[in-house]
């Protein structure tokens, strides 16, 4: 009876600490700065990142950009991410004239050779995506 009651109990430990490492572990990695990806480029050039920071559009040109740091980043979408809803949702709320948003972007960290946006990042997903209200003035 002892044994039996002391198995179950064990069964229950266990059980329970198995779902607290579960509920701890999250698929949503959290989001690097763009500072220190950029500080320290060369070991993420060609591997997957998570950043977070403000999304805008000039022209054609996408860019991710940190103020504490002055970096950005060129955003990359081709058409197979465009057909993702939430990159498109994206594509469409940065792609209005002068419109800003904060977003995490996820996908592969490259090189670009460009001097004014050294850096990019080929976009495979983006989420917690929320408009910037305008600049007074602007």
């Amino acid at each position: 009876m002892k044994a039996v009651t002391f198995a179950r109990a064990t069964g229950v430990a266990i059980l329970l600490f198995a779902s607290g490492i579960a509920a701890a572990r999250s698929d949503d990695t959290p989001p690097d700065s763009i500072c220190s990806v950029v500080g320290t480029a060369q070991r993420y050039v060609g591997t997957t990142v998570t950043v977070r920071g403000v999304a805008s559009t000039e022209g054609k040109v996408t860019t991710l950009s940190d103020t504490q740091c002055a970096a950005s980043l060129s955003l990359s979408m081709d058409d197979n991410a465009s057909k993702k809803r939430d990159v498109s949702a994206f594509r469409r709320t940065v792609g209005e004239k002068g419109v800003k948003a904060d977003a995490t972007v996820f996908g592969r960290f490259k090189a670009t050779g460009d001097a004014k946006a050294p850096y990019g990042i080929d976009v495979y997903s983006v989420r917690d995506v929320n408009e910037l209200p305008a600049a007074e003035g602007g």
